[in-house]
């Protein structure tokens, strides 16, 4: 009896000391790189209105990270958090009706460490359109007409996109070179610019090309620390310029 006894106080110690050696097992197993939860990126937003001043709630800012399910809201300071992001590299897109749409590209996670992304502004869309680009050789220059929707009380700037194929007004990361010399002054609907003609064949353009061109609306182009105007394209190395208004008006004509 007592020799059975023995034996079954031993088999409880047994257990007992398999379950407490397989706990530390597990407090004290390493893990590797691959098995990280995934690290948070956070940052903030701010909303610019066209008179330069900026929102002071600036929540509904959609963020998301391009071609992945994560994206978030942002508060109304504008913050916002993305959690468990894996390793890797990431375009991150900000969006909001009536704003322009904001990439910043090559944010990188390490899967683990906490990442503060830049701050970012998204401008106000210009409040007008191009109704129409004429286009006239004079000399060696040409001469580029452009009218807009409406007498403007301010001063308006429109964007020249030129390019020997057809202009993607969605996309405008693709052409030869731009211009932001068109502008509409205080009580006109119409302005006009010179290129001169030079200007094409240096950019590698030939005799008898068709060239098109298409014209947008444009705010705040000016280069800042946070990136927020423009950005260069990791694919094409062309400057997109975020502050659009994708309402525009487009010409061609053949280059002499």
């Amino acid at each position: 009896m007592i020799y059975i006894i023995h034996r079954y106080f031993l088999h409880i110690t047994i257990v007992i000391a398999t379950i407490l050696s397989s706990m530390g097992c597990m407090d004290s197993r390493v893990i590797s790189p691959d098995e990280l939860p995934g690290s948070q990126l956070r940052g903030t937003v701010r909303l610019l209105s066209e008179d330069n001043s900026f929102a002071i709630n600036k929540n509904l800012v959609l963020v998301k990270l391009e071609g992945t399910g994560f994206e978030t809201l942002t508060d109304t300071a504008g913050r916002w958090t993305l959690n468990l992001i894996p390793k890797g590299t990431y375009t991150i897109l900000y969006s909001k009706p009536g704003y322009s749409n904001v990439k910043r590209f090559s944010v990188r996670s390490d899967g683990a460490m906490p990442v503060i992304v830049n701050p970012i502004t998204l401008v106000q869309i210009p409040p007008f359109t191009v109704d129409s680009i004429s286009i006239e050789i004079e000399d060696d220059s040409l001469e580029i007409l452009c009218r807009i929707n409406q007498i403007t009380d301010v001063q308006r700037r429109v964007i020249l996109y030129i390019d020997s194929n057809v202009i993607d007004p969605l996309q405008r990361n693709r052409y030869v070179f731009t211009d932001i010399g068109l502008i509409i002054e205080p009580g006109n609907s119409i302005g006009s610019i010179r290129i001169p003609l030079s200007r094409f064949y240096d950019s590698g353009l030939v005799s008898g090309k068709i060239i098109y061109f298409a014209g947008f609306p444009i705010l705040r182009f000016e280069a800042t620390a946070d990136e927020s105007y423009f950005a260069i394209d990791p694919i094409t190395k062309k400057t997109i310029f975020w502050n659009v208004n994708a309402n525009g008006a487009s010409a061609q004509f053949t280059l002499p």
